[in-house]
C-alpha cells in the first residue's frame, strides 16, 4: 500500500481489535510507529486500548495513557470513555476514577473559559483543588492560562503561569500566545513564541507562527533570524494532504506533489477545470474533453 498514513494505520488495528486478534493489533500499533515513524492520533489510541484489556493488561494501558498526556491528548472525550473503561475492567478502579474526575473539572473550567465567566472558573479552580483535593496538571493550569486570557487578563495569566506548581508545557505558553494575538498584545505574544520554541524545537510549527508574528509587525530582521533557525535544525512545514477513495483504492495527494502515477493527467484535467471555471470554454468542451 502506497499511501500508509495514520488513518490507514488505525483503520487495520481497528479492524483486528474488532475481530478479536488483540495481539496482532499490538503488533501493528508498534509498527506503525518503529518502522514507518507515524505518531499515533486519538482515534489509534481510542482503537488500541481494548486490545491492552485482554493481552497487554493494565500495565499496557498504562503506557498508551502517558503516550497521551505528553501529546497532550488525554482530555479528548472519546479517549477518557475509553481510558476509563480500560482502567475498570483492568480492575484499576481509583485510575479510573482519577481521569473521571480530572476529565469532568476540566470540562467545566474549559465551559467558563469559553462563556467568559472568568470568576466563576477561578472558584471553580479554587475548589477543585482546595477542597476535593485535585493536583493541577499542565492541562488544566493550560485551561486557567486559557481563561485569563480570553477575557483580556493577560498580565493575571503570566502571573499564574510564573506560580503553576506544575512546569509549563507548550499548551499553557500556546494559549497565551492565542489570548495574545486575540488582545493585540504583541510583547506578551513575542514572549510566549520565545518559550513555546525553547520547549519544542523540533515543532515546526512554533517557529512559522513566530515568523508570521514578527512579520506581521514588520520585524524583517527577526522574521530572516527564526527562518534561519528552522533551517539550520532541518525543519520544514509539514505540506497540507488529501486524499479520495476510488474503487477501493486511496489516493494520497501534498501540496505541489507530482509522485502520483496519473499525476501528468490529474494536472492536465486541473488546468482545464481552472479555464472552464475562468469562462475560458464552456461546459459542453468540458463533456467532451472528459470522454
Amino acid at each position: 500500500m502506497k499511501c500508509r498514513n495514520v488513518y490507514a494505520w488505525t483503520a487495520m488495528v481497528n479492524g483486528y481489535v474488532r475481530n478479536g486478534a488483540s495481539d496482532e493489533a499490538l503488533i501493528l500499533f508498534r509498527k506503525m510507529q518503529v518502522e514507518d515513524g507515524i505518531q499515533p492520533n486519538r482515534v489509534s489510541l481510542v482503537s488500541v486500548l481494548p486490545a491492552c484489556i485482554t493481552h497487554a493488561g493494565l500495565m499496557g494501558g498504562k503506557q498508551i495513557h502517558g503516550f497521551a498526556i505528553r501529546k497532550e491528548m488525554n482530555h479528548d472525550v472519546s479517549l477518557c470513555n475509553a481510558l476509563i473503561d480500560m482502567y475498570c475492567k483492568c480492575g484499576s478502579l481509583d485510575f479510573a476514577r482519577r481521569v473521571f474526575e480530572d476529565d469532568s473539572f476540566l470540562g467545566v473550567l474549559s465551559a467558563c473559559g469559553r462563556s467568559g465567566l472568568i470568576n466563576d472558573g477561578i472558584s471553580v479552580y479554587s475548589s477543585a483543588t482546595t477542597d476535593f483535593g485535585i493536583q493541577p496538571t499542565v492541562e488544566i493550569c493550560a485551561c486557567m492560562v486559557d481563561l485569563l486570557g480570553r477575557s483580556g487578563e493577560l498580565d493575571r495569566a503570566l502571573n499564574f503561569i510564573k506560580m503553576m506548581p506544575v512546569e509549563p508545557g507548550p499548551s499553557v505558553w500556546g494559549a497565551l500566545v492565542t489570548a495574545s494575538v486575540l488582545h493585540g498584545n504583541r510583547d506578551m505574544q513575542d514572549l510566549a513564541c520565545k518559550f513555546l520554541i525553547q520547549l519544542e524545537p523540533e515543532n515546526p510549527s512554533n517557529y512559522i507562527s513566530a515568523s508570521n508574528f514578527y512579520a506581521s509587525s514588520r520585524r524583517w530582521d527577526v522574521v530572516a533570524e527564526t527562518r534561519i533557525m528552522m533551517k539550520d535544525r532541518g525543519l520544514r512545514k509539514t505540506p497540507g494532504c488529501s486524499w479520495i477513495i476510488i474503487t477501493g483504492k486511496i489516493h494520497c495527494f501534498y501540496v505541489a506533489d507530482k509522485a502520483h502515477s496519473s499525476s501528468d493527467s490529474i494536472y492536465e484535467m486541473l488546468d482545464y477545470l481552472i479555464l472552464v471555471m475562468k469562462g475560458a470554454c464552456d461546459s459542453h468542451d468540458l463533456v467532451e474533453y472528459s470522454a
